[in-house]
């Protein structure tokens, strides 16, 4: 698979040792993401540009010569006079017809973690809900993420788990619900102060929690603290077989809770990317402990698609009581942007086996934003958790993303852009 890769983008895999767990790896170390190595095809001018072209400044006059009545071009009018270099007329003494203006949209409410058209305007002041979501090949497939406005993927020891960020739409079964780890409460607080639905945690990583909560990070709802809003499901073995559905978990939630920020700005209709924008068929994100996901243009469908370790990525329907809808086809996670954060991991002072993502750094690192078939390089920078990511390209401007669904990657691994004919055998072969 990695000779079918061009690595135009590549982030160096971080240097810390992998995680301890019962297989023998060795406890996680201090993870420094290496540089991203600018060289092959797609840099120095080869990459495509959008179409910017705009009309002339130099238009045409208004009175064009020879219109008028007399014998030759330039010649004044039949009646003598000389013509007003400021006149409207046209040569038969009537006055054209205006030109018809061009409209410029007025921009309505839009939601804050999508930057699409604001549907119903009872939500806005709800809080975001986050739940973390089990990503492993027992786990899979999930339920209910297509549904959220935002995922995000962290590193868990040896395997990933999602955020799966809510604010604008409703799950009716979410599921497998997981664990809490040390990196929750900072990547949280990116989202003002969500409500955050979890399956438990070791005691440091709990009082981790509690201690973000008393901060005004995140809002926790644990599963055994509402019984009758999380259930097992039946064709799962235990811990991935605790599912829920946002709407419980929005019931419990005080309505004093904030309303999220906007995490990203947004492009507008008919704003072209920027002119640094790279075309690219797809992205392949390694990350340190094994887990591989890949993401591919699919133009048809107007996102970007999504493997996980050599399988399509797909979200199966339940009904709300978790029982499986075989009424509905599993629909493979397709995003409107990938975002890249190249993400420094150190061990947990609560588990030391366990990877902490530092979110939270003035100096930041890497960003790689994907939208609309294109990538995007620049930085990202978060001074404190009271202020979220802001991510910039290489000249300093905010990365304005395509409105819909962003998944957000935090590696500290690899990270290599596709050939073209590796991301059409994926998508062929799907």
């Amino acid at each position: 698979m990695a000779s079918a890769l061009l690595a135009l983008a590549l982030v160096g895999a971080a240097c810390g040792g992998s995680e301890g767990e019962s297989n023998g790896d060795q406890p996680v170390g201090t993870d420094e993401p290496a540089p991203v190595v600018t060289s092959g095809p797609g840099e120095n001018g080869s990459a495509v540009s959008p179409d910017n072209t705009t009309a002339p400044t130099n238009g045409v006059s208004g009175i064009t010569e020879g219109d008028g009545p007399g014998d030759g071009a330039g010649e004044a009018p039949g009646d003598g006079t000389a013509p007003d270099p400021d006149s409207t007329e046209t040569g038969d003494g009537t006055a054209p017809d205006p030109p018809t203006p061009i409209p410029t949209p007025t921009p309505g409410p839009t939601e804050p973690l999508t930057g699409e058209p604001l549907v119903d305007p009872s939500i806005m002041n709800r809080p975001a809900l986050a739940v973390k979501i089990g990503t492993s090949s027992v786990g899979r497939p999930q339920t209910g993420i297509n549904q959220a406005d935002v995922l995000i993927e962290v590193r868990v020891e040896t395997i990933t788990r999602l955020f799966a960020i809510f604010h604008s739409e409703d799950a009716v079964s979410l599921g497998p619900v997981r664990s809490a780890r040390s990196s929750d409460p900072d990547i949280l607080a990116n989202f003002g102060q969500p409500v955050y639905g979890h399956s438990g945690g070791n005691p440091g990583v709990l009082r981790e929690i509690s201690q973000g909560e008393s901060a005004g990070m995140l809002y926790e709802l644990l599963w055994d603290g509402l019984p009758n809003d999380y259930w097992r499901i039946a064709d799962r073995v235990p811990p991935w077989n605790l599912y829920t559905t946002t709407a419980n978990i929005w019931r419990a939630a005080p309505s004093s809770l904030p309303a999220p920020p906007p995490l990203f700005e947004y492009l507008r209709e008919g704003e072209a990317l920027p002119s640094d924008a790279e075309p690219v068929p797809g992205v392949e994100v390694r990350y340190l402990g094994g887990t591989v996901a890949q993401f591919v243009w699919d133009a048809e469908a107007g996102g970007w698609a999504r493997w996980q370790d050599g399988t399509p990525h797909v979200d199966m329907a339940r009904h709300s009581d978790g029982t499986p809808n075989p009424n509905v086809e599993p629909e493979q996670v397709t995003t409107a942007n990938v975002v890249v954060l190249q993400t420094r991991y150190t061990g947990s002072a609560a588990c030391s086996y366990c990877p902490e993502a530092i979110t939270v750094d003035p100096e930041g690192g890497t960003a790689l934003v994907f939208t609309a078939g294109h990538m995007i390089r620049g930085r990202w920078s978060r001074p404190s958790a009271s202020e979220p990511w802001k991510v910039t390209d290489n000249s300093g401007n905010p990365v304005r993303l395509s409105p819909g669904q962003t998944f957000i990657v935090l590696p500290g691994g690899d990270v290599l852009v596709m050939v073209q004919d590796f991301a059409e055998h994926l998508l062929r072969n799907r």
